[in-house]
């Protein structure tokens, strides 16, 4: 028997044809309330008609068994369809490879450095550019203030320049313990069901809330070995997610995208890398450009990796 997810489905099992039903002979009265229930179930399952979304993605959001199908819906193309879930590619765009991310260790008196470009209106700066750049030092084991600086985009230097008027500043506390993620499964089935018990009676809905969690911990991740990975293919066994190829972030990396309409991401995918399946941005929306640990907060990363351009 295929193992099942929490939710009972299983996204990427393949589905094996039925038997041909038989064709037993039935009375009239036995016809009559076999068809009152076909009415009733047709009525009651409309809620999982197709919806489309900003032209070019299509949802299904229960689908018993795995369809070939090819849709065209504006530039996209759904190749295929499996426990709700499906493929978009969007032709024209060559995808980004950042490559594996390197083993930095962390100690638990220094900070998780993050550095990404965002679009402004997602971000508290208010100094009139479109994209900005933000760094953020979060203390390692928890406990302990960090910072946040945002401010337009350097010209001449990778960094913000912590002294120029136009930087902002912000004290951080709290956060994601690191701990706790080095404590996480890395085997998907696993991680999902993880998930679903820690995100119990939360979110709109328990699939958005489970969503909203995994895209919550995906950046510091990407430091924690075969956890992103992991991240990916956990969020994508969610019913509802749509899977889409050809998916921009905010400075243009292209992956691949996984997306659940309704979620905190406003239905924007969530955008990872293609070999490594580390997560590089949100759709058109944000990218992180460098991750790392510093000795202190506000301090240039000891040790970093840098995601491409």
């Amino acid at each position: 028997m295929t193992p099942k997810d929490p939710r009972g489905f299983d996204h990427e099992e393949r589905a094996e044809p039925l038997p041909a039903p038989g064709d037993p002979m039935l009375g009239p009265d036995r016809r009559r309330v076999l068809r009152e229930h076909l009415v009733r179930e047709i009525a009651r399952k409309r809620v999982g008609a197709p919806r489309r979304f900003s032209g070019r993605r299509l949802v299904v959001w229960a689908a018993p068994l795995a369809l070939a199908v090819t849709v065209v819906t504006g530039t996209a193309v759904v190749t295929g369809l499996r426990g709700g879930q499906e493929a978009v590619h969007t032709p024209g765009r060559s995808a980004t490879t950042v490559g594996r991310p390197p083993v930095i260790a962390m100690g638990e008196d220094q900070f998780l450095y993050k550095r990404r470009a965002m679009r402004e209106e997602y971000t508290d700066h208010r100094g009139g550019a479109e994209v900005v750049q933000r760094e953020d030092w979060l203390a390692v084991g928890g406990g302990r203030d960090g910072l946040a600086l945002t401010g337009p985009q350097p010209v001449a230097a990778d960094r913000l320049d912590p002294h120029s008027p136009t930087t902002e500043h912000m004290a951080m506390s709290g956060g994601r313990d690191y701990r706790e993620l080095r404590e996480l499964p890395t085997d998907p089935r696993k991680l999902l069901a993880y998930v679903y018990r820690e995100t119990e009676g939360q979110g709109p809905t328990h699939e958005e809330a489970v969503f909203e969690y995994i895209a919550g911990v995906l950046e510091p991740a990407a430091l924690v070995p075969a956890l992103s990975e992991a991240l990916y293919r956990a969020a994508r066994r969610i019913p509802g997610v749509v899977v889409e190829n050809g998916v921009q972030d905010v400075v243009g990396r292209t992956g691949t995208g996984l997306a659940l309409p309704k979620s905190a991401t406003g239905g924007r995918a969530l955008v990872f890398d293609v070999s490594s399946l580390v997560f590089l941005g949100v759709e058109e929306t944000t990218a992180l450009l460098e991750i790392g640990v510093a000795d202190r907060a506000g301090a240039p990363p000891a040790d970093s990796w840098e995601l491409g351009p």
